[in-house]
């Protein structure tokens, strides 16, 4: 499904708690990184004149937030956010279909209705022990 001029852009945000949200970096760093649709991990930059985002290659996000073998995992994703203040997905034009990643099969009914295909998913910490989902992508039909 190629994105048209004319087809607008949805938007959902979620709010998950530590547990959903290593599961959501799970499933990014382990299965949709090698889809045809993914197109980058990427975090903000501190000197904006070089461009908003700069880009964290999945070798690199796996290290900081879910190294294999790794203990105390929730510690470091953390650290990770306490550094980058966001972690953004981005996916190629056709976007990831929402129901590629499970955590966000379980917010099925409200989230598909809303999007169809996600282009970018951004992370970012709430400050209250939780962490907001912004996700743009095409709306429903």
């Amino acid at each position: 499904m190629q994105r048209t001029p004319q087809q607008p852009l949805a938007r959902a945000q979620l709010t998950l708690e530590l547990v959903s949200v290593k599961e959501l970096l799970r499933d990014l760093l382990f299965r949709e990184a090698g889809q045809p649709y993914f197109k980058r991990l990427a975090v903000p930059r501190r000197r904006r004149w070089l461009g908003f985002w700069r880009t964290l290659s999945t070798y690199q996000a796996e290290r900081q937030l879910l190294p294999v073998g790794g203990r105390e995992t929730n510690r470091l994703i953390e650290q990770f956010f306490t550094l980058h203040t966001c972690l953004r997905a981005e996916f190629h034009e056709g976007g990831m279909p929402v129901t590629a990643i499970r955590v966000l099969r379980q917010h099925g009914p409200t989230l598909h209705a809303v999007l169809t295909h996600i282009y970018s998913l951004e992370c970012t910490p709430d400050g209250q022990g939780g962490y907001e989902i912004a996700l743009t992508g095409s709306a429903a039909p």
